[in-house]
Formats: C-alpha cells, sequence, structure tokens
C-alpha cells in the first residue's frame, strides 16, 4: 500500500511539472516550479532509503545464500573425494562345471584365482579337512579318520556318523580292506556370508562339492563304478573348545560341525 501511494505521488509530481512547463512564467508558475523541485528532492531521497536500500540488502542476501551453497557444494565434492578410495572392486570368475552344469562363483584377489578373505580361507580349510575325515575310506586309516570326526563334531552330529558306521551300510561293512574310497574336494560355497553378524546365527553354512571315487586294494580307480559328485551341506563355528592338550594339537581353533548332509549331484557322475 506504502509504495503504491508513492508511486501514484510521483506520477502527479511529473504531471504537475508537464504542466509548468507548458504555462507562462511568473510569480505563481515560479513557486509551484519550487515546490516541485522540493518534491523532486524529498521523492529522490525516499528512492534512496527505501527503494534503493531495499534491493541492496536483497543483493547481499542472494549473495550470502550463493556463498553459503559454494560452500556446501566443494563439501559435498570434497567429501566424495575423500571417500574415492575407500571404495573396492571385487574381481569373480564364474565357473561352470561342464557334465553337471553345477555353477559357482571363484574371487579373485591379490592377482591369484581363488584366494578369499583370510576367514574364508580358513573355513575353507576345516570344511575340506572334515569332509574329507568323514568321506573317505581306507582300512588302515578307517579308525583315525573315525576319531577325527568325533573330534571335530558335535554330539549330534557325530551319533549319525556313528550310527551309520556301525551299520550294515557303514564303509567296513561294505568295502572291507579289498576297496577304498577316494575324496576330491571340488569347491566350497558359503551360504551365509553374514552369519554371526547381530541377529543373525552363530553357524556358518557352506556347501562342499565332492567327488568320491573307489579304488582297489592297490590304489586304482575301479573301472566298474563310476565315480559319483556329491553335495554336502555343512553347519560349524568355532565353539567345540579342545578338553586337552592332545585334542588341542589336533583341533586348536575348536571347530565344530553343527549340521551335515550330503545328497548326490543329479548328473553328477564322472
Amino acid at each position: 500500500m506504502f509504495k503504491r501511494n508513492s508511486k501514484q505521488r510521483i506520477e502527479q509530481l511529473v504531471e504537475r511539472e508537464r504542466q509548468l512547463e507548458v504555462q507562462p512564467l511568473n510569480a505563481d508558475t515560479s513557486r509551484e516550479a519550487s515546490l516541485a523541485v522540493q518534491a523532486y528532492t524529498q521523492a529522490a531521497r525516499w528512492f534512496e532509503s527505501s527503494v534503493a536500500k531495499d534491493e541492496k540488502r536483497k543483493t547481499r542476501t542472494w549473495r550470502g545464500l550463493a556463498l553459503f551453497f559454494g560452500v556446501l557444494a566443494f563439501m559435498a565434492i570434497g567429501a566424495v573425494l575423500g571417500l574415492t578410495p575407500l571404495k573396492t572392486v571385487e574381481a569373480f570368475l564364474i565357473r561352470v562345471e561342464n557334465n553337471s552344469g553345477f555353477t559357482d562363483v571363484v574371487p579373485v584377489q591379490k592377482g591369484q584365482v581363488g584366494s578369499g578373505s583370510e576367514q574364508d580361507i580358513q573355513d575353507e580349510y576345516w570344511l575340506a579337512a572334515y569332509v574329507r575325515f568323514r568321506e573317505s575310506y581306507s582300512f588302515a586309516s578307517s579308525d583315525a579318520n573315525y576319531a577325527m570326526v568325533q573330534l571335530w563334531s558335535y554330539p549330534e552330529v557325530f551319533a549319525e556318523y556313528r550310527n551309520f558306521q556301525l551299520s550294515s551300510k557303514g564303509y567296513t561293512e561294505v568295502l572291507g580292506n579289498n576297496r577304498q574310497l577316494r575324496v576330491e574336494i571340488n569347491n566350497v560355497v558359503f551360504l551365509d556370508v553374514d552369519a554371526g553378524a547381530a541377529g543373525k546365527t552363530k553357524y556358518r553354512t557352506a556347501q562342499v562339492r565332492f567327488t568320491k571315487t573307489v579304488l582297489d586294494r592297490n590304489g586304482l580307480p575301479d573301472p566298474l563304478v563310476s565315480p559319483v559328485t556329491w553335495l554336502g551341506t555343512v553347519s560349524f563355528d568355532y565353539g567345540n573348545a579342545p578338553k586337552n592338550r592332545k585334542q588341542r594339537w589336533l583341533n586348536p581353533l575348536g571347530f565344530g560341525v553343527a549340521g551335515y548332509s550330503v545328497a548326490q549331484e543329479i548328473g553328477g557322475s564322472q
């Protein structure tokens, strides 16, 4: 409202000046001209004190905002540049088994194919060793294998293994001292990489793919029996603490299998 009234006042003064220009100069017109000059002077002062200051204030405000957002943008760019070195690129190879079509992921780290984190490498070692002890057979080493499976298994898992070996389907009963079972570990795939995290099970689970080959007493493959590929699912942790020094020599980290099952791979005969 104030600005509109001021605008109307200026327009009236301009119209009055135009009228003075066309009128003859006398005492009355001279006085009115003097009043007009005073009015223009007041209008100029008002413009300087009101409109000009307002525009300067707006300019300072926008300049401050531009400076603030400029600094903010540079900070964001700096944060991104600071995080860039923390980003890592992990390479993987997809491996496909020719006969069965089984697919797994092979990590590539430090220029070596098949390497992974230190924890994965450690877990793979214990898993591969456990499966070899449990699934392989030689009459001469059967007692040693039996003892290692017992040491590395929790009671429920070992009870299943013991019942199988003592049954009519056990390796000693079926193979005797004339045949052997050779186990070759093909690969290990971890099924729950975040096991042990908050809200997760403490056991880690992995799938171990292995091939069993029947050998004769001379250690040669039996031509009458084809090798068979199996998939073993193993749940484990490191809470199976050794009870004495002898056990600590054989199981220093307390590796323990809490779940174990195997299934023949479809199309897994080789």
